[in-house]
């Protein structure tokens, strides 16, 4: 698609922009399409062909989408979460010689393994049954951190002191994703200790299992894998959530 001598001034409806900001309609980076401008999105409700739209909105709970054109000069899909979008949490352990310590106790002159907890999940979104680190949207009114403690009790059944992961919140893909407003996604971790877990034959035990609340998640097990393992998954939530922890603990113990 081709803009020639694009100046948002002169072919952005002022009068649209605001009606839709009225109503809670457009994201922070999506205009009104002028007329005369080629659609790239061919849109049909309910399977009929919608010839002539300037701006599309869908609203939930959990955002909002927009069909429309960007300052870029592009034509987009967007998703702005509601409030303060969402957080994703990574449970982890350290073994040191042969048992189980707690991050303040680590002596990291010596040789250590981390182990991170993953949930076998249904997403149809992800092809079917895949390994994932527990995340999830914000509640209406509820900020990350809260969202994150109770997510991680929802999809694992754990709980415990939830501790921020230093970096930029994320934006999984920019080409669909607003994050401009809200600020995108906050990654937390939590540390399971010798009273929550146990080393046993080379693998993580949990000492209780641990139960579940969230009754429309589609759950098989949470299991603990080396912290390397995140790195080669498709989800890039895990990925992020894997590099943010090992800088963590290369910089901040």
């Amino acid at each position: 698609m081709k803009v020639p001598d694009f100046n948002p001034e002169t072919i952005i409806n002022g009068r649209l922009v605001k009606k839709f900001e009225r109503l809670g309609l457009r994201n922070d980076s999506i205009y009104p399409i002028p007329k005369g401008m080629e659609r790239v999105w061919q849109v049909f409700i309910d399977g009929q062909k919608v010839d002539h739209y300037s701006h599309l909105a869908a609203k939930s709970q959990y955002g909002l989408m927009n069909i429309g054109l960007s300052l870029d000069k592009g034509q987009y899909v967007t998703l702005q979460e509601a409030d303060s979008s969402g957080a994703v949490i990574i449970p982890f352990v350290i073994i040191q010689n042969e048992k189980l310590v707690y991050l303040d106790k680590l002596n990291k002159k010596n040789n250590y393994l981390v182990y991170a907890g993953l949930i076998r999940q249904r997403r149809e979104r992800q092809g079917g049954w895949v390994w994932n680190i527990p995340r999830g949207y914000a509640n209406l009114g509820e900020n990350s951190k809260k969202a994150a403690a109770r997510e991680l009790m929802e999809e694992t059944g754990l709980s415990g002191k939830l501790f921020l992961l230093p970096g930029q919140p994320l934006n999984p893909n920019s080409t669909y994703f607003e994050t401009s407003h809200n600020g995108g996604v906050i990654i937390y971790a939590i540390n399971l200790g010798p009273d929550l877990a146990d080393w046993q034959n080379n693998k993580v035990i949990l000492r209780h299992r641990p139960r579940p609340t969230g009754v429309d998640e589609t759950i098989k097990t949470c299991r603990f894998f080396p912290l390397a393992r995140l790195s080669q998954l498709g989800d890039m939530f895990s990925v992020a959530a894997e590099s943010r922890l090992r800088y963590y603990l290369d910089n901040f113990r």
